[in-house]
């Protein structure tokens, strides 16, 4: 048995990893977009570096892009098999997938146009395609297998697997392989991507037990929250009555669509139950995270005790009185550009593309407003340049003068810390003995330090496309 690491091999995005069985069964373990390097986006996920119509079967851990992302284009290449996900998981994808789609043509039809320009008449016919076609999402759907919790699925007489409690974002799964070959029984397991201790809405994440190899996710490798999560009422609180209230102005909030809008609307709707919440508009403005935040409603039963102690008591979990929720396009520009104190709760999380840019643009020059920066942002995202203290950014190709304060907070993290993941394979490790660690999903300086902490196990950094026997 052996595994191959094709994607987040020291890097967060693009997560992908073959794992071939002694039997010759393929299994493929997420298939999420490489986003590391925007200006090589095509060259880097429009082919794979392996035969689509040779994976068996497909296990998606979770819905965010990075992980499912190019699951259209391996189906528009050859794969035909199944794809295992928990239920919510492949909702959400597919709402994911059309947003992408659209992100894509977008940003090709421009593309287009600034060839013509270029070329002249001579470029008139240039036409550049996307990935995957929406039939492509539509395949995905109905290939998909939905598998709960802690049940076991049976894929064939060598393989079997289950699905566990990861955090990170509703129907957020582990995966656990049970490999037989002969009489002799491996298990292997992959993290994808886990929650922070204590987050709103989505339990924490559950150790799988009794595992010979672990492939997990290093996000926070080296790094500690800034904030414990338990504390998002009171820090939410703060923001909104030091900005608003005191300042007059207004805090806009980048967060991604999945997971992040979520868990601070709920964390406003709790304060308003308790009746600290000023009486200031809250406005959340992203098409994407609408239908996704129906979705949290309609599968309860997949989130934790604190959301289901609030639905007994009021009925539901997002919608509130100064909830105020943006349909379309000509309202998001009026909402951006309103003069009174609110809270502007906008995608995307790094503040790369979506309507968040345009919230920060037309509100970055107010020395009144403040844009809090709700989580991890990649080196050379907007998000990460605003965190650096630069007094002006570019945005939208116009260099922009920074007066409004950048602030920074880990309580809405969707990732566990260094030391919650150090726990994690402790777990991991106690109920068998691990005989290997393998790190992805993160920045190769922050691994280093992660596998520094670690002493019960080999701990391996694997690169793009290496590979690894397992015995």
């Amino acid at each position: 048995m052996k595994i191959t690491f094709w994607g987040a091999a020291r890097q967060v995005t693009g997560s992908m990893h073959v794992l071939d069985l002694p039997g010759g069964t393929r299994v493929l373990i997420d298939c999420g977009l490489d986003y590391e390097n925007r200006k090589e986006f095509e060259a880097k996920n429009e082919r794979f570096p392996f035969d689509p119509e040779s994976i068996d079967l497909v296990v998606l851990t979770h819905a965010h892009i990075d992980h499912s992302g190019n699951l259209p284009n391996l189906i528009r290449q050859g794969f035909s098999g199944r794809i295992v996900s928990t239920a919510p998981t492949l909702l959400l994808s597919e709402y994911l997938l059309n947003d992408s789609l659209n992100i894509q043509r977008m940003e090709l039809a421009a593309k287009e146009k600034a060839i013509r320009r270029k070329r002249g008449m001579k470029g008139k016919n240039i036409r550049l395609q996307p990935l995957y076609a929406k039939k492509h999402i539509q395949d995905f759907v109905d290939m998909a297998v939905q598998v709960d919790y802690d049940q076991s699925y049976v894929f064939n007489e060598e393989l079997r697997l289950s699905l566990h409690q990861a955090g990170h974002i509703l129907g957020a799964a582990s995966v656990r392989f049970e490999v037989t070959h002969g009489n002799v029984v491996h298990r292997v397991g992959f993290t994808g991507d886990l929650g922070n201790a204590n987050s709103k809405l989505v339990p924490d994440p559950h150790p799988m037990e009794g595992l010979d190899y672990l492939v997990s996710e290093s996000t926070y490798g080296g790094r500690k929250h800034m904030t414990d999560s338990r504390r998002a009422e009171e820090i939410l609180l703060d923001e909104v009555t030091e900005v608003c209230v005191q300042q007059g102005g207004k805090l806009v909030i980048p967060a991604f669509s999945v997971g992040r809008t979520q868990a601070i609307i709920f964390t406003l709707h709790q304060l308003y139950r308790q009746g600290k919440l000023p009486n200031i508009k809250i406005i959340t403005d992203s098409p994407l995270a609408i239908r996704s935040t129906h979705v949290y409603q309609q599968h309860i039963s997949y989130l934790n005790e604190e959301a289901h102690e609030f639905q007994r008591q009021h009925g539901g979990l997002f919608n509130f009185p100064l909830l105020h929720v943006v349909e379309d396009d000509r309202e998001s520009e009026l909402m951006s550009v309103i003069d009174e104190p609110c809270v502007i709760i906008s995608a995307a999380g790094m503040v790369e593309g979506g309507r968040i840019q345009m919230h920060v643009r037309n509100n970055i020059g107010n020395e009144r407003n403040r844009i809090l920066i709700a989580g991890f942002c990649a080196e050379g995202t907007l998000g990460w340049r605003l965190l650096q203290g630069q007094d002006f950014v570019e945005i939208n190709h116009k260099s922009r003068p920074v007066r409004a304060s950048i602030r920074r907070t880990d309580v809405f993290s969707a990732h566990p810390d260094h030391e919650q993941m150090v726990n994690y394979f402790e777990q991991s490790h106690a109920s068998r003995g691990l005989k290997g660690l393998f790190l992805v999903h993160g920045d190769f300086v922050q691994m280093q330090k992660l596998a520094g902490d670690i002493s019960f196990c080999q701990v391996h950094l694997p690169g793009k496309g290496e590979v690894f026997q397992l015995n």
